[in-house]
């Protein structure tokens, strides 16, 4: 782990290193079955809002007309 500086306290290199984890994995690929799963998902979705007529309620609660 590397040495901290005397200026800087523990709970501002702490926080700056987790944002360099989490950005990190932020940005990280997904592994292909997952984007597989996920596009299979979406086209679900896609397929049971055009089975779905109007007065439908939308994601936001809205009714379609």
């Amino acid at each position: 782990m590397a040495q901290m500086p005397k200026s800087q306290p523990w709970d501002s290199l702490i926080d700056e290193n987790l944002k360099k984890v989490f950005e990190e994995d932020a940005n990280a690929d997904l592994p292909p079955q997952l984007m597989d799963l996920l596009d299979r998902l979406d086209k679900i979705h896609v397929a049971t809002q055009e089975a779905s007529g109007p007065d439908t309620p939308t994601d936001d609660g809205e009714v379609e007309e």
